[in-house]
């Protein structure tokens, strides 16, 4: 029983049930999976297209990590001046970054890993998570950044930004590359979502239902089986930064869609210490420094003067059409901070409903802001975001009203229907 040229069946066989495969790894250091419901005679189809999409992600890890001295990017990286010929693999992802940079005037900027790095943040991450990198005991010696004499060298000042993403040049005929003299790029804050993408509309959407998610950045379409939509969890802050209070829920909501994409971001992992301080990898390019939310270091100091929970915000999860777009998205609402990012993706509902042009990189956004107190807020376009553009087959709006989104059902207790 064959799909014919439109990926569509009568609608006996639609009720067929679906065969789910999946594979998962961590390559791109993070976790990884891809999950593809096929009909009974897809299966060995959905077997090739599942093993090619983590071929695919090895390749982007292989060529993007700025962890590996022999990878693309980092030659890259050490070619400041000169034209750089690139894989189109390597092409597509810087690409990808300097238009969010211009798109996002520079509040989206691939080019900070130079002071990524004075940071901290100079080697995989595993290797410095949640440690002191200053004075990092191992038996009694001294070991960050290769012993006591370089882990005392003090950090290079941070100058005002010269938005270095401004005078990288592409040459899309040739697949050239050339960044200006010191500059370096990070993509770290796009690779994901733009790698999510690629592989689900390279190799899954033959399928009536696919999922890919990397680490937390998914592409979504169908669900296990007819009728049924994909269910993604969205953890609590403090399950999320490995300290759950006794009794309380794992999950601070579960989404269901089964169209669109997701993507969150946040640093209640990924945070160490430099000499005492704590830092992240979520830096506001107006300033240089890790931005200011809730990394759950301090589980128990998150609360105000007054023993009240902190209103910090802990995570942003982004709604968006694809996973790049909601991989920026996110990491944008943090840096606008709460309620100016809400406001940003609802005036773009308001100006063009559900799809607006590439260059606005909150169009077709909706977000979920978690707190380090647990308490979730959303911006008033979301719910109305998973019924129509997070549902298959759904309409999607040109316009919305604001009486449209109240109509619609709460978002956290969706799983409890």
């Amino acid at each position: 029983m064959a799909t014919n040229g439109n990926n569509t069946r009568d609608a006996a066989d639609t009720e067929e049930r679906r065969i789910v495969v999946s594979r998962s790894g961590r390559p791109m250091a993070t976790d990884v999976s891809v999950l593809i419901a096929a009909y009974p005679d897809q299966v060995d189809e959905a077997n090739e297209a599942a093993d090619a999409c983590m071929t695919w992600f090895d390749e982007v890890d292989a060529r993007l990590s700025r962890f590996r001295p022999e990878s693309e990017l980092s030659q890259l990286n050490r070619s400041g001046g000169a034209w750089f010929e690139a894989s189109p693999v390597l092409y597509g992802a810087v690409e990808a970054a300097i238009h969010a940079a211009s798109a996002s005037d520079g509040l989206f900027d691939p080019t900070l890993l130079p002071q990524l790095e004075a940071l901290g943040y100079d080697r995989d991450f595993a290797l410095i998570a949640r440690r002191d990198i200053a004075t990092d005991i191992d038996g009694g010696a001294q070991i960050a950044r290769g012993g006591p004499t370089e882990a005392a060298r003090p950090r290079p000042a941070w100058t005002p930004p010269a938005q270095a993403w401004r005078a990288v040049e592409l040459d899309p005929d040739g697949l050239r590359i050339r960044l200006p003299e010191g500059a370096r790029l990070d993509l770290g804050g796009i690779a994901k979502g733009w790698a999510a993408d690629l592989a689900f509309t390279t190799c899954c959407e033959p399928f009536p239902g696919a999922l890919v998610n990397v680490g937390g950045d998914l592409r979504a379409s169908g669900g296990p089986q007819a009728h049924e939509a994909w269910s993604v969890g969205m953890r609590s802050p403090r399950a999320e930064a490995g300290a759950p209070e006794p009794g309380a829920p794992e999950w601070a909501a579960t989404i269901r869609l089964s169209r669109g994409a997701l993507a969150t971001s946040g640093a209640a992992r990924r945070w160490w210490r430099d000499g005492g301080a704590i830092r992240h990898h979520l830096l506001d390019p107006r300033t240089g420094l890790p931005l200011p939310i809730w990394t759950g270091a301090d589980v128990g100091a998150a609360s105000a003067p007054d023993g009240r929970p902190s209103r910090v915000i802990a995570m942003v999860t982004a709604l968006a059409p694809t996973a790049e777009r909601a991989e920026v998205a996110a990491k944008l609402a943090l840096l606008r901070g709460y309620p100016q990012a809400a406001r940003a993706v609802e005036a773009a509902w308001e100006r063009y409903g559900a799809i607006g042009p590439d260059d606005d990189l909150d169009a077709g956004v909706a977000l979920i802001v978690t707190f380090s107190d647990g308490a979730i807020e959303l911006s008033a376009n979301a719910r109305v975001w998973l019924a129509t553009w997070g549902t298959a087959d759904a309409r999607v709006p040109v316009l919305v009203s604001p009486a449209g989104v109240e109509a619609l059902p709460p978002l956290p207790n969706q799983e409890e229907e």
